[in-house]
């Protein structure tokens, strides 16, 4: 260890937990010098047990913190939050402060004004969050990806607000139940171009408004909780976009096969593909994307109705899907055998050979020059 660079140690040293970061720099002077590292103090998860006095020491010998995330912490005080805002607002770029007990509007001031470079904000399930607090977000110059999950008193006027002003990447809007189409013709005119990434509650969406969504060009991951009342000719419109990579609807209860099979063979690059509760899809929806989805990593068909989907549709899935590495089947009563999993098992194995080949033999010269190293002693 004593004969490694001192970057391989700050590399090792950054796997470890904060607690045991701490630890470490009491061993010797060395391990001190190297555990004060800034490289290792950027990403800061505050957990229970700490206290204003600890966090502040912290980020007073740490102020270049680019991640922070604070879980509920009955130790810390809103005074101590608002003083992380203060001294690494320059430097903090993402912020997760999802069910946070401690945040008010004057917490929310502080981030709008110190923290300048502001990239991604979580304020998820925090019933302070209203459209006053979106609005005040919208101010924040640098913020392009905002969670504001089961926020339940933002509705379409606080959003249109935000939308408008800022051009976002990323908007992860779970279960609002007042968050409508005047939404997403907000996203369609302002946010085409830059959009990559969209979650959204379906209970108030239909087949127009879904169709709306597929004019976001740019638009990489969709997400929609409860499509009770979305069917084949909504989904259908969703495969104009070709370039999606992650689709997942839940609650589908009116969704076929026809609307499975234009999205794989539209979509080919589908890297995740999750249908929860379509009790209409049979073998011939998967058929097709064992046919079309070669890039499929991940297909979720948990359901509790359905009896539709057998071997012979995940045979070919898993035949057709090299990549396939998680296969969700919750509820599938038409499933009766382990036996149609092995094909595709080995399959993703014998691809993985290479791979680990050429992993090994570049580890060759390394392990060559270490040992060479070590001879002397």
């Amino acid at each position: 260890m004593e004969q490694l660079p001192d970057e391989v140690k700050v590399q090792i040293l950054s796997y470890l937990p904060l607690l045991d970061l701490c630890q470490v720099a009491l061993v010797s002077r060395l391990w001190n010098y190297l555990a004060q590292d800034h490289s290792l103090w950027r990403y800061l998860s505050i957990k229970c047990g700490t206290h204003d006095a600890t966090l502040g020491r912290i980020i007073e010998k740490h102020p270049f913190i680019t991640h922070f995330k604070y879980v509920n912490n009955n130790k810390i005080t809103e005074a101590g939050l608002a003083r992380v805002f203060v001294q690494c607002g320059p430097t903090l770029s993402h912020l997760f402060l999802d069910a946070c007990d401690l945040l008010s509007s004057d917490l929310i001031s502080a981030i709008v004004e110190y923290c300048v470079s502001l990239s991604h904000l979580d304020i998820s399930s925090n019933t302070c969050v209203d459209d006053v607090t979106i609005c005040q977000l919208a101010t924040c110059q640098s913020l392009n990806s905002l969670d504001i999950s089961n926020c339940d008193r933002v509705t379409d006027g606080g959003l249109e607000v935000l939308i408008t002003q800022r051009p976002l990447r990323k908007l992860l809007a779970s279960y609002l139940l007042d968050v409508r189409v005047r939404t997403i013709e907000n996203l369609v005119a302002f946010c085409s171009l830059t959009l990559h990434t969209l979650h959204l509650d379906g209970g108030n969406l239909c087949d127009e408004d879904v169709a709306k969504i597929g004019q976001i060009t740019s638009l990489r991951e969709l997400e929609i909780q409860y499509c009770d009342e979305i069917t084949d000719v909504g989904v259908i419109a969703l495969s104009r976009l070709s370039h999606l990579s992650i689709i997942r609807l839940y609650r589908c209860f009116n969704l076929t096969s026809c609307s499975v099979s234009e999205i794989a063979m539209k979509c080919s690059y589908l890297n995740q593909l999750v249908l929860s509760d379509c009790s209409e899809i049979d073998d011939r929806g998967l058929l097709s994307v064992g046919r079309h989805c070669s890039y499929l990593e991940k297909l979720g068909l948990a359901q509790s109705y359905n009896h539709t989907v057998t071997d012979v549709g995940l045979s070919a899935v898993l035949l057709g899907c090299g990549r396939l590495t998680e296969l969700i089947l919750k509820g599938l009563k038409g499933v009766r055998t382990f036996i149609s999993l092995i094909p595709g098992l080995v399959r993703t194995f014998i691809s993985l050979i290479p791979g680990l080949v050429r992993t090994f033999i570049s580890l060759i010269p390394g392990l060559v020059r270490t040992f060479i190293s070590l001879i002397p002693g």
